[in-house]
């Protein structure tokens, strides 16, 4: 059956707050009896972030409704804060969780439960917002922004945001749906300092939030993200044009600019030493892997000074020279100056630290030039010429046998000066062929290279030979540094004529062979015993979300990675070790739902076994009689500590 009628929606409006006024107007008998009739189900929840089954309740309200499945989705979830910085194949996934009723699913695919930022305790509104309500609406309502973790002030009145008494963790509140009328109260207005840096930021933290749920974007490639933030990093200075990152000024940069304090607050600090090689922030500078938490990415497009709305206005491919095609600069060629050459090869050398781009042309005529383009009329510069391939040299042999037209001539009409023409003409051996005009003969030093050497260049060749032999007998100890300095032009010429000679008649290298000291590897390997043993305990007993104790993770907590991947044939007793304390995945799974089990106690939530499990990140293996006997576990521990603290505050 379809409902008679239900509410009009308001601006930035929650689902949730649709349904609970819908709820209040209704009159239901109890909290189940509005679940079932609104979602078709009896074992749902009142969800705030991404509730499912909303095919049944598009299907079921009003006719002529607006409200459709995709409206609902993009308008009066939190989806669209997730949405841009997950792959558009999960997004779409995600979309058919909240349609039908994989509500688990949906929340494992945004990576709300794996993630370190939790979500907010309880729901939040702006006192300011609530009076405004008040006056011109006659109720207030719960506004999406407000519910997003990271967002602590309401973008539209520069006030913090104040929690409400409808708690979001586990309990009798999941099963219903609470007004803001019913909840919210009116409390002193704290207002922003905006000369307060970090007021600054959590206020610009709140307007890109706003400004995502506004403009939904479904799905983006990872990869395209990562060119954005590449070149914004380019421009600071904190990476180079082939994508490494300058690790260390990166992350001082960073630390300078968000205080610890803030970053604690939005539960975005690094773990261990700032200058580690495994945070968030350096995962989003290179290459990525997997998603990552959307207030991970504001924070960093913050940081490189751009907004949500200007960093998905950014062209998503890594080019230096603009967007293909480009143009053929063949002074000769019918296409001149239109775009047809389809692909540039950026070179892996940098001249002066810019990226140089090769253009190649399907006329043989091919150059390079640096980059970054910085204007339209950069795209028809030429850096360096590679070839001017067969069309050029087809025109070349034309107008030389035109004795009525200058070398000046034929140089302006192939582009060219009269010198490159003679040097191309005496590689194609067109000088014969050319009708007698008066010109000075071309000199050995203007041939190509790969032209007959004269003889003149010979005697060079011998006399710069001799030079540098007669120094290296005279002095067998010199270096080449101090040959280079005593004979700069014969090194000089030989280097530019004579590389490979150059190359067989060098000084050898004055660096000293490394000592190779033995190894008292009965030694090493008794105290890496020892060492590695403290290592895994320090691992197991780490306060924070649990890391698996394996090989590699006490490699790098000792700082031998390599020492106990390649020695460890060397060492048995610190093998034998490793072979004690290294966790299988069972293993591992375990100790995470006891983990799981400490910070729901902690927050005085009695947990439901699936959340266990979704807390703990154990799903793939839930069905496993250890892991099963371990959930079980934990939940009766919670509940007799929960029930031993209220005896004892009685």
């Amino acid at each position: 059956m379809g409902f008679g009628h239900f509410p009009t929606p308001y601006a930035d409006e929650l689902l949730y707050s649709l349904c609970a006024r819908y709820s209040t107007r209704v009159s239901y008998s109890s909290a189940k009896s509005v679940i079932q009739e609104l979602f078709g189900t009896t074992s749902g929840a009142a969800t705030i972030d991404l509730p499912n089954n909303l095919c049944h309740l598009s299907a079921a309200l009003p006719a002529g409704s607006s409200l459709t499945t995709e409206r609902l989705i993009n308008r009066h979830t939190i989806l669209p804060f997730f949405s841009p910085f997950l792959p558009c194949e999960r997004v779409m996934q995600l979309e058919g969780d909240m349609r039908s009723g994989r509500g688990q699913a949906g929340y494992m695919r945004s990576g709300i439960m794996a993630s370190r930022i939790p979500t907010p305790t309880h729901l939040r509104f702006c006192p300011v917002c609530t009076q405004e309500d008040e006056k011109r609406i006659k109720e207030t309502y719960w506004r999406r922004t407000h519910q997003v973790s990271g967002v602590e002030v309401c973008p539209a009145h520069e006030v913090f945001l104040e929690e409400s008494d409808i708690s979001r963790c586990a309990s009798r509140q999941n099963i219903q749906f609470i007004t803001a009328d019913d909840a919210a109260q009116a409390l002193t207005l704290r207002r922003l300092d905006l000369s307060d840096r970090a007021h600054q930021v959590l206020l610009q933290i709140a307007c890109d939030v706003a400004w995502l749920l506004k403009h939904p974007i479904l799905g983006s490639d990872l990869h395209a993200l990562h060119n954005r933030y590449l070149k914004l990093l380019i421009n600071r200075g904190f990476a180079t044009y082939t994508g490494s990152i300058h690790v260390n000024a990166l992350l001082d940069e960073f630390t300078r600019h968000y205080s610890s304090g803030l970053l604690k607050l939005l539960h975005c600090e690094f773990t261990g030493s700032v200058h580690t090689k495994t945070n968030w922030l350096l995962r989003l500078a290179r290459p990525p892997k997997h998603a990552q938490h959307p207030l991970y990415h504001l924070l960093l497009m913050q940081f490189l000074g751009c907004t949500a709305a200007e960093f998905f206005s950014l062209s998503s491919s890594l080019s230096f020279f603009g967007e293909g095609p480009w143009p053929c600069l063949n002074p000769v060629a019918e296409h001149y100056r239109k775009a047809v050459i389809q692909k540039c090869s950026l070179s892996p050398r940098l001249r002066d630290k810019r990226p140089v781009g090769t253009f190649s042309c399907e006329c043989g005529y091919s150059y390079a030039r640096s980059g970054p383009d910085s204007s339209p009329e950069d795209g028809f510069r030429v850096g360096r010429m590679i070839s001017f391939g067969q069309v050029w040299e087809a025109k070349l042999k034309g107008l030389w046998k035109d004795s009525s037209l200058s070398l000046s001539e034929v140089g302006r009409r192939l582009g060219v000066d009269p010198l490159t023409v003679r040097r191309h003409a005496a590689r194609l051996r067109l000088l014969s062929s050319r009708p007698y005009r008066k010109s000075k003969p071309l000199n050995c030093a203007v041939r190509l290279k790969g032209t007959r050497v004269s003889m003149e260049q010979a005697e060079k060749q011998r006399a710069s030979r001799a030079r540098w032999l007669s120094a290296m007998r005279q002095s067998p100890k010199i270096t080449l540094k101090a040959l280079r300095r005593k004979y700069p032009r014969e090194y000089a010429w030989l280097h530019q004529n004579d590389p490979e000679w150059l190359k067989k008649h060098r000084p050898h290298s004055g660096r000293r062979a490394r000592s190779t000291s033995s190894v008292d590897w009965k030694k090493r390997d008794a105290e890496y015993a020892v060492t590695v043993k403290a290592a895994a305990v320090r691992l197991k007993n780490n306060p924070d979300r649990p890391v698996q104790v394996t090989k590699t993770a006490i490699g790098r907590a000792v700082g031998a990675v390599t020492l106990l991947r390649q020695k460890l044939h060397k060492m048995p007793l610190t093998d034998q070790v490793l072979a004690k304390v290294v966790e299988t995945r069972v293993e591992y799974a375990i100790r995470r739902i006891r983990w799981a089990a400490e910070c729901f106690t902690r927050d005085h939530i009695i947990a439901r076994p699936w959340q266990l499990v979704l807390r703990a990140n154990v799903y793939s293996l839930k069905d496993l009689p250890e892991v099963k006997s371990a959930v079980g576990a934990a939940v009766t521990l919670i509940e007799s500590n929960l029930s031993l603290e209220r005896k004892l505050t009685a």
